[in-house]
């Protein structure tokens, strides 16, 4: 310490005198000094002229995270910076986005949120700099996003402490991707002509759930690769195979009904097969299943495990109807599994309201 006065006051003879005795003193001194400082380093009250800014860590438990939100408070602007939500970490001339008002930055993020509720955007996008994890905390943003998944039955924050943590805490649906379900199956294949060994198949097929905020349900079951499917389940796509419905959320119960699609008139197919095979399918079915959102592999609200499914088909001529129960079981009905899609978050039709 003595050596970095004589520094200061222009002595540096005296100064490499003394910081040579220090080295051999302590061989590491100059990793040293920085700890030393910091431990005795004076600390003085926040002033009320002082603003504070925020960054990220979107992977931290709430204690951490209070202590996170805490500690950004505490940083302090010099006297002859600006009072923005964040600053430019070097000279431009272009126009910085430190520069909008905050308003302008808060109607940015309800499109980063937008109605497909990418609430993992946001967590990254948080992670810019302190300014935007201020934004991306902000309680208003939150309290939208939970009425606009809870609606009437949203309440308030009260046991929760803030709306954040009642998004957080409450089970709830994820909709920037969807949920995947393998089913595996093995069958016996035509013997052989000496009959001498009888081959054994192995089936593989997806059922895939795409769920909206507004209550819309996908539903789509094909042998493809999932890479090849998950881009089909959009809400204009009303191609055959592609069974749309709704679906209700009450507590960790999701209820949920699709019917498939109504077949092409007789009178436009022009082969007699084709009319055949449809008047094969001239029944109307629909899928009436229960499923109980749980937590699985280290991630909240990302599985769906089958409760109850039946089925309904009704002819169309004569009306009758009839109901099959299926009965659940691990290995024909295995549960779905949320997987992000990216493709999902690309556009938007209207920021979160």
């Amino acid at each position: 310490m003595e050596g970095a006065n004589l520094e200061q006051h222009g002595d540096l003879y005296e100064a490499i005198r003394y910081y040579r005795k220090a080295v051999q003193l302590v061989p590491d001194i100059e990793f040293r000094i920085e700890d030393f400082q910091q431990l005795h380093k004076p600390r003085r009250e926040r002033l009320d002229s002082e603003s504070s800014i925020v960054s990220c860590q979107s992977e931290c438990d709430d204690e951490d995270l209070d202590d996170l939100i805490y500690h950004f408070n505490k940083i302090r602007l010099k006297e002859d910076e600006v009072r923005s939500t964040c600053l430019p970490d070097r000279p431009t001339q272009m126009t910085h986005i430190s520069a909008l008002p905050v308003e302008v930055l808060m109607y940015i993020f309800k499109w980063v949120i937008s109605d497909r509720q990418d609430f993992q955007t946001l967590e990254h996008l948080s992670m810019v700099c302190q300014g935007f994890y201020l934004c991306a905390r902000d309680e208003d943003l939150w309290r939208s996003a939970c009425l606009c998944l809870w609606g009437t039955q949203c309440g308030t924050e009260e046991n929760y402490g803030t709306w954040r943590n009642m998004f957080i805490s409450r089970p709830h649906l994820q909709f920037n991707g969807c949920y995947i379900s393998k089913t595996t199956y093995f069958r016996q294949g035509e013997p052989s002509l000496d009959s001498f060994y009888r081959p054994c198949q192995t089936v593989e097929y997806y059922r895939y759930a795409r769920f909206f905020p507004d209550g819309h349900l996908i539903t789509y079951t094909n042998a493809e690769d999932p890479q090849q499917s998950v881009s089909r389940l959009q809400p204009n796509n009303l191609t055959q195979g592609i069974l749309h419905g709704h679906y209700k959320l009450t507590g960790n119960i999701v209820t949920a009904i699709w019917q498939s699609l109504p077949e092409t008139d007789l009178s436009n197919m022009k082969y007699k097969r084709r009319r055949q095979n449809a008047y094969r399918e001239c029944f109307d079915k629909t899928f009436n299943a229960e499923f109980i959102l749980k937590n699985g592999h280290g991630s909240k609200n990302n599985q769906l495990c089958w409760h109850e499914y039946s089925v309904t088909i009704k002819n169309r001529e004569t009306g009758n109807e009839a109901t099959t129960d299926f009965h659940l079981t691990k290995s024909a009905f295995p549960p779905f599994n949320f997987s992000r899609v990216k493709s999902y978050s690309l556009d938007a039709d209207r920021p979160l309201t």
